[in-house]
């Protein structure tokens, strides 16, 4: 007992404060330590389930941008190609009206010749009826009485110029 008598130790004393630690242990690992770990298990298991959580919403925002993407995209190639049906639907009526323009055009043409051809007939018929006119004035007027170049000349630019008149006045 000399070592305890030269550190100032009383045996009996160590012995009871050793008892009383050892209480103090046992006491706060029961009810201290304990529901602190269980309050730290809990407060683990809470975040790690928080954690998954949040990840599962990761996940699911992921997947819900990744669908609106996708939607996206086959809206602007519905649009697309609504668009590009849209300008064939109007070439095509484009072409059909050039194609109708071109054919109304045409008609109109052969109408315009037709009416030009029956004009022309007409007005050549015209002419011959008073060229027959003319000849038969010009011929009768020659019956009359015997004429030399000059008066045949001279009745024809007449028989002309009258018929002229007659043309304008008409």
């Amino acid at each position: 007992m000399g070592l305890f008598e030269q550190l100032g130790l009383d045996p009996y004393k160590l012995a009871i404060q050793s008892f009383n630690f050892l209480v103090l242990l046992y006491l706060l690992n029961r009810l201290a330590y304990k529901p602190v770990l269980r309050m730290f298990d809990e407060r683990a298991s809470r975040i790690k389930s928080d954690l998954d959580d949040a990840k599962r919403m990761r996940e699911e925002g992921e997947r819900d941008r990744q669908t609106y993407r996708d939607q996206l995209n086959r809206a602007r190639d519905e649009a697309r190609a609504v668009l590009d049906e849209a300008a064939n639907v109007a070439s095509r009526i484009r072409e059909q009206a050039m194609f109708d323009a071109e054919a109304t055009a045409l008609a109109i043409i052969a109408r315009a010749r037709q009416d030009i051809a029956r004009e022309r007939d007409a007005a050549l018929k015209e002419l011959r009826g008073e060229v027959a006119t003319i000849a038969i004035m010009a011929a009768t007027r020659v019956v009359k009485r015997s004429l030399n170049t000059e008066d045949a000349r001279r009745l024809i630019d007449e028989a002309l110029a009258e018929t002229e008149l007659a043309a304008k006045a008409d």
